[in-house]
């Protein structure tokens, strides 16, 4: 059976895109899911995360307590959502768990992540191979900022909707395996990275998947008309008063779980030297989670 996404199926896109926008929630707070033990969720927790993730592929988690934030619990955690494998990747641990804080020095300085500088608006790990595609991620605060660091999050599935209902030229030029490349690098060793190119939009295992990033260097994007015009219409999508935009600032002891989600990230700023920076866990995996 062809797939909803494929545009040569508009009766069947006609039928997913009414369930999907069937009671989808207009607040995250509609996807908040208490958690009492971060590392053993019981059947009722996981039900509930699977749950929001079906429809809206992600979950806002909240444990209630920051010293529950260790990478062991949100391993664990993956494991109780079916994620097994991990993506390794530059400036994560050996378990491929990334501490996201301001760094002075170091590899990971150079990376904005690690600064207190915004973020613009992307897919984690658009920059892997199509073979090796990012297809969840969680992220957990230990430590928030005193202001700023707000996150904004957008299903993929709506931005996929949004464009699909403008124009399916939109799609079509999005689906194209040039569409987008980044450039490779030329560090010797394992972090040593080839230039690679793919589509924006693809379902190769059925569900939808969306490389995306809106950096303005080191990226290259097919020269045509009509991808020029598709990512024009992505950038109003995000800039304009979009009613499925979440906003949200994690609270220490809170956490996002995405089927790699749209999102960026304000910049931000401690007043009190005092206190601990801002510190989140993240870790990144080759599957979604399918209820």
């Amino acid at each position: 059976m062809p797939s909803p996404f494929s545009l040569d199926n508009p009766a069947g896109y006609r039928a997913w895109r009414a369930r999907k926008l069937a009671d989808y929630p207009r607040s995250i707070e509609a996807l908040r899911v208490p958690i009492r033990r971060l590392a053993e969720p019981n059947r009722t927790e996981v039900a509930a995360l699977l749950e929001r993730l079906a429809k809206c592929n992600m979950a806002l988690v909240d444990c209630g307590d920051p010293a529950q934030i260790r990478p062991d619990a949100l391993l664990q955690l993956g494991k109780r959502l079916g994620l097994r494998h991990t993506d390794h990747h530059l400036c994560a641990d050996a378990h491929a768990v990334s501490t996201i804080r301001v760094e002075a020095a170091g590899r990971a300085s150079a990376l904005i992540p690690y600064t207190n500088r915004p973020l613009n608006w992307h897919t984690d790990g658009y920059y892997n191979p199509p073979e090796r595609a990012v297809c969840a991620w969680m992220l957990f605060c230990r430590q928030d900022a005193a202001r700023g660091g707000e996150n904004a999050l957008l299903d993929p599935e709506i931005a996929y909707l949004r464009l699909r209902d403008q124009d399916p030229e939109l799609i079509q030029a999005l689906l194209h395996p040039q569409t987008l490349g980044v450039p490779g690098n030329a560090e010797a060793g394992p972090d040593r990275r080839e230039t690679t190119f793919g589509p924006v939009f693809a379902w190769p295992q059925g569900a939808l998947e969306m490389r995306y990033t809106a950096r303005a260097r080191h990226v290259i994007w097919h020269s045509s008309p009509a991808v020029a015009a598709a990512r024009e219409a992505l950038t109003r999508l995000f800039s304009g008063n979009e009613d499925f935009i979440y906003r949200h600032k994690l609270r220490p002891g809170e956490g996002y779980i995405s089927n790699n989600v749209l999102h960026n990230r304000s910049g931000f700023q401690a007043t009190d030297p005092s206190v601990p920076g801002r510190t989140l866990l993240r870790v990144r995996y080759l599957e979604r989670i399918d209820g």
